[in-house]
């Protein structure tokens, strides 16, 4: 048998600050922590690159923002993404570097004073967009807070492209996750005044939130970039159900592609079975039309009674 021990994970081998680990308080290690975690990222892109969707989708989601989850241990490997020779299931993958990520924040936060600004921007935008792409509030709802409260300073701003990016992230992350219509525009009304933020997109997402359009809420999906549309996909079952009740009270009968098109969004993602299987739906089909209710027939008039 051989008597050689795995080689430690280069990430998994550092531990947190809190927990008394000091490997990563010296600014140049952190630095070069970074670098790994960037690298493995890429890999984990190159090896998934055929769905890339559905491995950042792999581990379990839930719109909790409880920080005890962060990051859940990954119990399951993804039935979209098999694993590959010598290739860490995607789960767990995520796993690992949303942990690192973590440990890394938690560094920087702990050596403020002798870790750069920029850096410490850098580590935190980094890690806002991987998390939401891994559909993972813990890991990206409070470094928005904190990047927006704490590190977008009058000494140090962010460039004012990322900053408008992480308003908007977090915004839509109120109106679509939190589902806290007012907080969020709140938060619209503060960064305009103190941040002169402007974005047609949050505007016309908030509107059509607010007036249950799902018309336009599905436009806007398929339009935005990934970043903006994961964060957008956590209102996606509330606004699919609601189209589908509403089509429902006002329909007899519709074509089938403005159910399976029209009510969610994606017509490339779901078939009428998946519908029917997720939604619970009693619907019928025939052949492209589906039928939602069948008119009552009308009673035949009863013969008038002669009287002799």
């Amino acid at each position: 048998m051989s008597r050689l021990r795995p080689v430690a994970d280069s990430l998994e081998n550092v531990g947190f600050v809190s927990k008394g680990d000091k490997k990563l308080l010296d600014p140049k290690v952190q630095t070069e922590y970074f670098d790994k975690i960037v690298d493995r990222y890429m890999r984990f892109c190159a090896h998934h690159s055929k769905d890339l969707d559905a491995a950042l989708a792999s581990l379990p989601t839930s719109a909790s923002n409880d920080a005890t989850s962060n990051p859940p241990a990954a119990q399951r490997p993804s039935t979209s993404t098999p694993a590959v020779r010598g290739v860490p299931a995607p789960s767990t993958e995520l796993s690992t570097l949303l942990l690192s990520l973590r440990k890394l924040r938690e560094a920087v936060l702990a050596t403020a004073s002798n870790t750069t600004a920029t850096f410490s921007q850098r580590v935190h935008v980094f890690s806002i967009r991987l998390s939401i792409l891994a559909h993972h509030p813990p890991s990206y709802f409070p470094s928005l807070r904190y990047s927006l409260d704490k590190l977008h300073s009058q000494s140090h701003p962010l460039p004012d492209s990322e900053a408008k990016e992480l308003v908007t992230y977090l915004i839509l992350d109120y109106a679509c996750r939190q589902q806290d219509m007012v907080a969020a525009f709140e938060l619209r009304a503060r960064a305009r005044k103190e941040h002169a933020f402007h974005s047609q997109t949050v505007d016309k997402v908030l509107a059509a939130l607010l007036h249950d359009n799902w018309v336009i809420f599905w436009q806007l999906h398929n339009s935005v970039d990934s970043y903006t549309r994961a964060v957008m996909n956590w209102a996606s079952d509330r606004v699919r159900r609601h189209a589908l009740k509403a089509v429902g009270s006002a329909y007899l009968n519709v074509h089938i592609s403005w159910i399976v098109g029209g009510c969610t969004g994606d017509e490339q993602s779901w078939t009428w079975d998946k519908l029917v299987e997720v939604e619970k739906l009693g619907w019928e089909r025939d052949d492209d039309k589906i039928i939602i209710k069948r008119p009552r027939q009308r009673a035949p008039p009863k013969p008038e009674s002669t009287t002799v």
